[in-house]
C-alpha cells in the first residue's frame, strides 16, 4: 500500500515537480514552457536536465544549440541516466556540437549497455559494423543489433535485417530481411520503410512492384526520412513505374535537400549550377546550396 504513494511524494519535491511540468507542457505542444520547467529542475534532475538537451538538440523551443545538448546530456549521463549516455554518445559519434570522438561515443554506449538499453546495443552495432573506434566485426555487430532486437527496438530490427540482406555477418536470408525489415516498418521505423521500399523497386526477396516500392517510400518520406525522398524524386524523374514528372522529382529531391539529406542537397546544388530537372542554371542559389554543405 505504501508504494502507491511514493509517486505523490515525490512529485511534492520541488525539482521533481518540475520535471513533469514540463512533461505535461510538452504533451499540450508547448515547448517554451516546457523548457522553463526543465531549466528549473536540471541541476537536480538528471530526467530533467535530459528532456532540456533534447530541445536544445531538436531547437524545440528554441534555437537548436548542440553545445548546450552536450552539456546537459553529460550531466545527466554522469548520474547514471542510460537515455542520456546514449544521446551523449550519439552526439559525439556524430560531432554535433564537439568534434568527432568515437572513443567517447564507445564508452557511453557501453555504460547504457551495461544497464540494458536497447538503443545503446543497437549504436553498438553500428559502430562495429562501420569500424568506428572499435575494428570493424560484422559479427559483433549482429550480435548487438539481435540484443537490441530481443527488446524489440525497431531501428534494430532495420539494421539486423540489412545485415541479412547483404550478408554481412550471418549468411544471406532475403525472406528474413524482408520478415526484419516489415515488422520495422509496421512499428514506424522510417528506415526500415525506405528498405522494404528498395526491395520492391529492385525484387529482391520479394516480386518487383514498383507501385508498393512507391508506397512504402511515401511512408518514409511522410516521416522525414531523406532517402525515400530521393528515391521517390528518382522515380519520377525516370518514370519507374509511374509517369515522368520532372516537377515532382525536383519537388521530393528539394524536400530532401531541406531535411539536409546530403546527396540530394550536393545534387540541388549541382542542378542549381549546370540545370536539369526542368531548370534553368541559377548560380545564387547554387552557391547558398554549397555553402550549406560546408
Amino acid at each position: 500500500m505504501l508504494i502507491r504513494y511514493i509517486p505523490l511524494l515525490l512529485l511534492s519535491l520541488p525539482g521533481l515537480a518540475d520535471y513533469q511540468s514540463g512533461v505535461n507542457a510538452l504533451q499540450k505542444g508547448n515547448a517554451a514552457s516546457a523548457l522553463r520547467e526543465f531549466s528549473a529542475s536540471a541541476d537536480s534532475d538528471a530526467r530533467a536536465a535530459h528532456a532540456l538537451a533534447e530541445l536544445y538538440e531538436r531547437g524545440n523551443g528554441t534555437p537548436q544549440d548542440y553545445a548546450k545538448a552536450l552539456d546537459l546530456y553529460r550531466r545527466a549521463a554522469e548520474k547514471g541516466l542510460a537515455p542520456a549516455q546514449v544521446s551523449l554518445g550519439y552526439l559525439y559519434e556524430r560531432g554535433y556540437g564537439t568534434r568527432r570522438d568515437y572513443a567517447q561515443a564507445l564508452r557511453w554506449y557501453q555504460k547504457a549497455a551495461a544497464q540494458g538499453n536497447a538503443m545503446a546495443f543497437n549504436n553498438l552495432g553500428v559502430l562495429f559494423e562501420n569500424g568506428w573506434g572499435v575494428k570493424q566485426d560484422f559479427r559483433q555487430a549482429v550480435d548487438w543489433y539481435r540484443k537490441a532486437v530481443d527488446l524489440s527496438l525497431p531501428i534494430a530490427q532495420t539494421n539486423l535485417g540489412y545485415a541479412y540482406a547483404e550478408g554481412r555477418g550471418v549468411p544471406k536470408d532475403l525472406p528474413q530481411a524482408i520478415l526484419l525489415y516489415r515488422k520495422a516498418a509496421d512499428a514506424g521505423d522510417a528506415q526500415g520503410m525506405n528498405n522494404l521500399g528498395w526491395m520492391y523497386a529492385i525484387g529482391q526477396g520479394v516480386e518487383r512492384n514498383s507501385d508498393s516500392a512507391r508506397q512504402w517510400y511515401e511512408r518514409a518520406a511522410e516521416r522525414g526520412h531523406g532517402q525515400a525522398m530521393v528515391n521517390l524524386s528518382r522515380m519520377y524523374e525516370t518514370g519507374q513505374g509511374v509517369p515522368a514528372d520532372e516537377k515532382r522529382a525536383l519537388d521530393w529531391l528539394t524536400r530532401a535537400a531541406q531535411v539536409k539529406y546530403r546527396p540530394a542537397m550536393q545534387r540541388l546544388a549541382k542542378i542549381y549550377r549546370n540545370g536539369g530537372l526542368g531548370l534553368s542554371p541559377d548560380p545564387a542559389l547554387a552557391s547558398d546550396w554549397e555553402r550549406q554543405l560546408n
